[in-house]
């Protein structure tokens, strides 16, 4: 997982979890620098950290197991980007 990557997974599991105040709190690397973080806010962290730990075993590191994994183990979308109905009808139509 790339470093936005981690930072997205954290920003929708505090907002999942702690609601979208906390979750704009959050500012890069702040799961890897906790001394820049208030202290709801590490915390927060702390729990997402034991639900990984819990989810994939002590020997995996965060950016060791692919985002989809991560997002499918803590029930996040999984941050895809679809494509408009309406676009795949048109679509649909000019192949015919």
């Amino acid at each position: 997982m790339t470093a936005e990557q981690i930072d997205k997974v954290c920003v929708d599991w505090l907002k999942e979890n702690y609601g979208e105040e906390l979750a704009l709190k959050y500012q890069p690397y702040s799961l890897v620098i906790p001394m820049w973080n208030i202290f709801e806010l590490s915390q927060a962290l702390d729990a997402l950290m034991q639900v990984l730990r819990i989810a994939f075993g002590p020997d995996k590191s965060f950016g060791a197991v692919d985002n989809y994994e991560v997002r499918r183990k803590l029930k996040l979308s999984d941050d895809r980007t679809s494509i408009p109905e309406v676009f795949l009808k048109a679509f649909e139509e000019s192949c015919e």
